[in-house]
């Protein structure tokens, strides 16, 4: 379930999304940057730890997937893919349930 969700254009070739999702008992953020270069554009899956600190647990450098993505783009609609791809692959890393209380539950 996607909790939030936040779409931002940058200068020239750049936007992000960022996502938080409530998923397996885990509270999960995903962050799609597309840099105008390849190699600056990263897609990150973190999991909130019972710390309240982000720890990255998957990732897609931009090499993978940025020549699918438009130079431009008016919504998020382009990038969601790629954080669908790296939120797919950090809950298949977890273990579920987790191994210990999500915060606020």
């Amino acid at each position: 379930m996607i909790v939030d969700e936040v779409f931002h254009q940058g200068g020239p070739g750049s936007y992000e999304l960022t996502r938080v999702h409530h998923t397996d008992g885990y509270v999960l953020r995903v962050q799609v940057y597309r840099d105008s270069y390849a190699k600056q554009s990263t897609a990150v899956a973190e999991v909130l730890t019972p710390l309240f600190t982000w720890t990255i647990i998957a990732s897609s450098p931009g090499h993978s997937w940025h020549r699918t993505t438009p130079t431009t783009a008016p919504n998020a609609g382009t990038l969601i893919p790629v954080a669908d791809e790296v939120l797919q692959r950090a809950r298949r890393i977890l273990p579920v349930p987790p191994p210990f209380t999500a915060p606020g539950r």
